[in-house]
């Protein structure tokens, strides 16, 4: 007898992948539980990491933003003002300083310290004490009548040819006569990184140099013409004056004529060595003790 299954009412075997669907309300309703539950144990709950919770997030921009505002503040980003193509010194030194017998000097003639620095323009580490240390110091202890600033030259990098760069910018900066100081702040504001005697203290910049601080031209043009001579025996001259006081490196340091070891001190080691020198000066400047006094008028 043939037992065909349509006949019967019998169901097909279930097959992989063959399954019918729920026939009833209660077994469509056990059917999604089922796929929920199925759901619910796929699905693992992962906490995120601490650096992406809102609060550590806002505290992050925050800090990002309060460290912007610090570089903007400080400068840090900001362009440098130019003049042409020279760089215009960011902290350069007062005009109303400079000693109008010593155009080389800032500060009064009888400050009871005297700071005199052996530099030579094309020197790294001059230039580094130049833009650092030298601001401070002068805002600190020459604009207060403490210390009166002085530059030397030790001019030896160009090993003392004439034509030579350190040779040429002491000339040139000489050549600038009560512009000195600020000739001597362009030519540290704007040293070549990449190193020495590579010609970037030419005639040409350092007549740009000349322009761009106001000298007076016909003077600065007049004694440069030649090579500079009589400038150049002078920037030789207080170089070898250098060498004999025991100068061996620049910059170094002098303070009252007392070479300082170290080549370019920072104000943390230079402001108590003049602290201490101020300290045992008697009288003070100043002071009813030193008005009184018939030598405080005729101080070196």
């Amino acid at each position: 007898m043939s037992t065909n299954s349509s006949s019967t009412g019998a169901r097909p075997p279930k097959t992989p992948g063959s399954q019918r669907p729920p026939a009833t309300r209660q077994e469509r309703r056990d059917a999604a539980r089922r796929g929920q539950r199925l759901a619910s144990a796929r699905t693992v709950a992962v906490k995120p990491p601490a650096w992406q919770s809102p609060m550590a997030l806002i505290t992050a921009a925050a800090v990002v933003v309060g460290l912007v505002v610090v570089i903007l503040a400080s400068g840090v980003l900001t362009p440098k003002a130019t003049v042409g193509t020279l760089i215009k010194p960011l902290r350069p030194a007062s005009v109303a300083l400079i000693d109008p017998a010593n155009p080389r000097a800032l500060g009064q003639a009888n400050a009871p310290v005297k700071v005199e620095v052996w530099s030579d323009f094309q020197c790294p580490a001059c230039d580094a004490f130049a833009t650092t240390v030298e601001p401070d110091l002068i805002d600190q202890y020459v604009a207060t009548g403490k210390v009166q600033l002085i530059y030397r030259d030790f001019a030896f990098i160009d090993k003392g040819a004439a034509n030579g760069e350190s040779q040429q910018s002491g000339a040139a900066a000489r050549c600038a006569g009560d512009k000195f100081w600020p000739f001597h702040d362009y030519l540290f504001e704007n040293q070549n990184p990449k190193g020495e005697n590579l010609g970037t203290f030419s005639t040409a910049f350092l007549s740009s140099v000349a322009t761009a601080v106001g000298a007076d031209r016909t003077k600065y043009d007049a004694c440069m013409a030649n090579g500079a001579a009589d400038m150049v025996a002078a920037v030789k001259a207080e170089t070898a004056q250098g060498t004999t006081a025991g100068v061996n490196q620049t910059p170094t340091i002098a303070l009252n004529g007392t070479l300082q070891k170290g080549g370019a001190l920072p104000m943390t080691t230079l402001g108590p060595a003049i602290d201490a020198l101020l300290a045992a000066a008697s009288p003070a400047p100043g002071s009813p003790a030193a008005s009184a006094s018939p030598s405080a008028s005729t101080a070196p």
